[in-house]
C-alpha cells in the first residue's frame, strides 16, 4: 500500500480535511493507497476544529474524532508522496529532509487557512480540497 501525507501548519483543518476525502475517494476507487495528516507547527493530540469535521460532514466525509500529529512525530521517508497546502510549507518540509521529488503542491495556488473562518469558510475550503484531491487521483 502507498502512503499520502497531507501537511499544513496546525493539523486541525486543512491536512485533515485533505485526508478525510483522500481516504474516502480512494477506497470508493478501489486504489492502494492510504492517507495521514501531520501539521508543521503544533502539537500531537489536538482536536481537529468543529468546522472542519462539519465541512467535511457535509460531503459525507468523518474526520470526528481525529487528533493532530506533529510533523515531529512523523516518519517523512516511510511516504511515497507529501502534499503540503502551500509553496511555504513545502519548503519548510524540504529543510526537514523530505525527499523533494515526493513533494507535491496540493493545489498550484495553495490553500488558504479557514482558521478562525465562520463555517461558509471552511466549506468553501473542503471544496477546493476536495476538487484538488480528486485531480490528484487521477494521476496516481
Amino acid at each position: 500500500m502507498k502512503k499520502v501525507l497531507f501537511v499544513c501548519t496546525g493539523n486541525t483543518c486543512r491536512s485533515p480535511m485533505a485526508q478525510g476525502i483522500f481516504n474516502k475517494l480512494a477506497e470508493e476507487k478501489s486504489l492502494d493507497y492510504k492517507a495521514d495528516s501531520a501539521g508543521l507547527m503544533t502539537m500531537t493530540g489536538l482536536d481537529y476544529s468543529e468546522n472542519a469535521v462539519k465541512a467535511c460532514e457535509k460531503i459525507g466525509v468523518d474526520i470526528s474524532g481525529g487528533r493532530s500529529v506533529s510533523i515531529q512525530d512523523v516518519n517523512l521517508n516511510s511516504y511515497d508522496l507529501i502534499c503540503p497546502m502551500t509553496v511555504n510549507h513545502g519548503q519548510m518540509l524540504t529543510q526537514l529532509g523530505a525527499d523533494k521529488d515526493k513533494i507535491m503542491l496540493l493545489s498550484s495556488g495553495g490553500i488558504s487557512d479557514p482558521y478562525g473562518g465562520d463555517i461558509k469558510v471552511y466549506e468553501k475550503c473542503c471544496l477546493e480540497i476536495k476538487q484538488a484531491i480528486e485531480k490528484l487521483i487521477e494521476k496516481l
